[in-house]
């Protein structure tokens, strides 16, 4: 009887750390998707005018599908995992701090963007564009333009020539505000 009972503990504790490890996946997952929209982003980030050229632009849905790429699938990277949950945490943790410690009125919103490959991740375009290269091989025009990125021939980023990607029209917000 011994014997049953210890079996049956071993077998049940087996059970409550698959079941442990499920659901701690599925809340981890579930956090990753819900801090990645615009919607959790802008309640700390005083960003209200990118949300807004955000949701005129073709990644925020105004397109004929209503596809939407959230915050993070641009602005962290998406190299692995734990760099993008590093990222991540760094990310909101800092634009946390600079909000509640200056007057973020004060921001140059339009001298940040000239800075903007070190805040948009090739890494995330890719996520989504994977078949880039191929795509833009029969077309001249943009397979030249793309050759020398696909190739490693340049240190420029997506951004670089992409300067308005995911925000339609982001210096008329800025101005707006």
């Amino acid at each position: 009887m011994k014997k049953t009972k210890r079996v049956l503990y071993v077998l049940g504790a087996i059970a409550g750390l698959f079941v442990f490890a499920i659901a701690s996946w599925v809340f981890i997952e579930a956090n990753i998707d819900i801090t990645s929209r615009p919607t959790f982003c802008v309640s700390c980030h005083p960003m209200e005018p990118m949300v807004a050229s955000y949701h005129n632009s073709v990644h925020g849905g105004n397109n004929p599908r209503g596809v939407t790429a959230d915050c993070t699938d641009c602005h962290v990277t998406h190299e692995n995992l734990p760099a993008h949950i590093l990222g991540k945490a760094r990310s909101g943790t800092h634009d946390f701090w600079i909000m509640y410690t200056r007057d973020t009125s004060k921001l140059d919103w339009e001298a940040k963007r000239l800075r903007r490959e070190e805040y948009v991740y090739d890494s995330g375009c890719l996520t989504c564009h994977q078949k880039l290269e191929k795509a833009t091989s029969s077309n001249p025009k943009a397979f030249i333009a793309h050759r020398a990125y696909f190739r490693g021939e340049t240190d420029d980023h997506c951004v670089t020539c992409h300067k308005h990607v995911g925000h339609k029209d982001i210096s008329d917000y800025l101005v707006q505000n």
